[in-house]
């Protein structure tokens, strides 16, 4: 497929650094870019750190980093060209209130849509097949990802608790069935996790339906702080009369300011803007006080810890258990929503899911 060839001064005024990169040199480069990385011009090599940075990954695709002590994301794009190379501040929306960093965040999800559908535009000649696959999953994984931002945003609007509807239900099944999902995902993107129970069955009452949302927040951001190379887990034991879910990672420990900080909302300490509203640990903390829990993190000699204790309530005489299944969302599955921002665009290739 022959890519449209694009008039690159639109990007001359552009407050963030764009590149145009081919073979290892710079084609075309911004003010912008000029600043960050100086004396760069056309026909230079491709500064080492974001070199370094971009690996050997393909258009359409983003990476998440820091270049020179920067933090920042890349999305990169293909070009008649080459690749164009959009770099901006990981910490840009951090602190916006959760609303309106819905608001930046979508605009972002649109713009990759956009491209996405740019890149399957036929119109230019046939398309190449493993190309339009790596397109598609970009739109997938979008679309999972703007699933995701709604559901938040239904937290935030207090949405969990119309929802709540406490059955018997086996904890043990569902942090089983919820852990075998993520380690199938994990399998395929290439990620180190483990799980562990201590027990087979554990009845009590809830609804599995917010339990495995919280798990699955629980997961999304160990799987985050735990990166590609990082390891992370989730482990159910009972003590006493309580079960106890914790979700660890290794990476590097949060400070203490961070840990009281971590269940603010908009004040929580700030991570990639892409990972949601802010709330994925507000949300851990709403369902497990609506079961009469409470939650604790900690973080030391390189490990982090979320630890959810629920009081077990057996479940009165005669009525029916609620076996957790997986829950369909008209089409979403929410393993694959509450992931879409961490796990890479390959795992949505629907083909190789269905």
């Amino acid at each position: 497929m022959r890519e449209k060839e694009m008039d690159l001064s639109i990007f001359d005024g552009f407050a963030e650094p764009v590149l145009l990169l081919r073979e290892g040199r710079v084609v075309y480069c911004n003010r912008a870019a000029e600043e960050r990385f100086p004396g760069l011009g056309a026909g230079e090599e491709t500064p080492v750190a974001l070199a370094e940075l971009l690996g050997d990954i393909l258009p359409p695709a983003a990476a998440a980093g820091t270049v020179d002590g920067w933090p920042c994301t890349a999305t990169v794009q293909a070009a008649a060209e080459g690749s164009l190379v959009v770099l901006r501040p990981r910490t840009e929306g951090a602190d916006l209130p959760g609303p309106e960093r819905l608001v930046l965040q979508l605009r972002r999800e649109t713009a990759s849509l956009s491209m996405a559908i740019q890149g399957l535009d036929p119109t230019e000649g046939p398309v190449d097949e493993s190309r339009a696959q790596r397109y598609l999953n970009v739109l997938h994984q979008g679309l999972y990802r703007i699933v995701r931002m709604a559901d938040h945003l239904d937290l935030a609007s207090g949405g969990d608790e119309g929802q709540w509807q406490p059955q018997s239900l086996d904890l043990a099944g569902l942090c089983r069935e919820t852990a075998e999902q993520v380690e199938g995902l994990c399998r395929m993107s290439g990620c180190a996790f483990t799980w562990s129970l201590e027990t087979s069955g554990l009845l009590t009452v809830g609804d599995d339906r917010l339990l495995e949302r919280m798990l699955l927040c629980m997961l999304s951001n160990a799987m985050k702080a735990a990166g590609r190379t990082g390891r992370f887990g989730l482990k159910l034991a009972v003590r006493g009369s309580r079960a106890v879910v914790t979700v660890w990672n290794s990476g590097r420990p949060l400070e203490e300011k961070d840990l009281s900080r971590l269940f603010g909302g908009a004040q929580a300490p700030s991570l990639d803007p892409k990972a949601g509203l802010g709330l994925g640990l507000e949300l851990v903390r709403r369902v497990a006080s609506l079961h009469g829990g409470a939650v604790l993190v900690e973080s030391r000699e390189g490990v982090t810890r979320c630890v959810v204790s629920l009081p077990i309530q057996k479940p009165e005489q005669g009525e029916p258990l609620r076996s957790p299944k997986a829950d369909y969302s008209g089409g979403f599955l929410p393993v694959l929503v509450e992931l879409s921002d961490v796990l890479p665009p390959e795992v949505y290739n629907f083909e190789d899911l269905q």
